[in-house]
């Protein structure tokens, strides 16, 4: 009976993320857009959701690690692939593995500046939707040596190489974000609301929320079929034993 409970176990799963990926879409839907020359105007802070295009924070602008292109936000990922050997039925079997070393995301605050002026975007490192992955590059491991010749490339672990991915927001991409917006010590600042999602997207407000009922939708609609087959398999299974 372990198997059908596990599968009735990711079919729960399922249903819970296609609920908070429902809450995100009426979150957007129940929100106001909101200029920034709005915004000044509240003496409170407002949730709403602010459409633009990316700039520089206060620190300026950046530079991705990777490729070096200039950005307002970026995300760098290291995965180490290598041999993995063990031990089966009196002989050894290696299979290719892999594991993260490195994943972080700039935390510094960019802008989004629309017609009316700019608002900073007080993310924290937070994930972005949809962003361009500007990288991807596997660099194999070992050492180039010459031999007689010919070039090779020696390696003496178990390491195979190493992936890097890079992803980032460069100025002047068009973002949607949603969130708790106010004015603090001179300027606009939006960061995470006190209650609801904390959306960015680089995608617009249409195409951000047709994406979310797809992943609903689909979410629901596996999730039940899952939990279903699961339990008609825990019945027969109680029948049969």
């Amino acid at each position: 009976m372990l198997y059908p409970s596990i599968l009735v176990l990711l079919g729960v799963v399922a249903l819970i993320w296609a609920y908070f990926q429902q809450r995100k879409r009426d979150a957007m839907l129940a929100t106001p857009t909101r200029t920034c020359a709005e915004i000044a105007e509240y003496d409170q802070p407002v949730t709403c959701e602010v459409k633009g295009t990316a700039g520089p924070g206060p620190q300026g602008p950046v530079k991705a690690p990777f490729s070096g292109q200039p950005c307002v936000w970026h995300r760098t990922k290291v995965t180490v692939r290598y041999e993995h050997h063990e031990r089966r039925d009196g002989r050894t079997v290696t299979t290719t593995r892999e594991r993260t070393v490195h994943d972080q995301t700039y935390g510094a605050p960019f802008s989004v500046r629309d017609t009316t002026g700019e608002i900073i975007v007080i993310h924290g490192g937070r994930s972005v939707d949809h962003v361009t992955k500007s990288l991807s590059h596997f660099e194999r491991a070992g050492t180039d040596v010459d031999l007689f010749g010919l070039r090779l490339r020696v390696n003496l672990s178990n390491v195979k190489g190493h992936q890097y991915e890079e992803w980032l927001i460069p100025a002047g991409q068009p973002m949607y974000v949603l969130g708790g917006a106010a004015a603090e010590n001179g300027r606009l600042v939006m960061r995470e609301p006190a209650e609801g999602p904390f959306l960015i997207s680089t995608r617009s407000e249409e195409a951000l929320s047709a994406a979310l009922r797809i992943r609903f939708l689909t979410g629901y609609i596996l999730g039940g079929a899952v939990i279903v087959g699961g339990l008609i398999w825990l019945v027969v299974d109680l029948i049969n034993g």
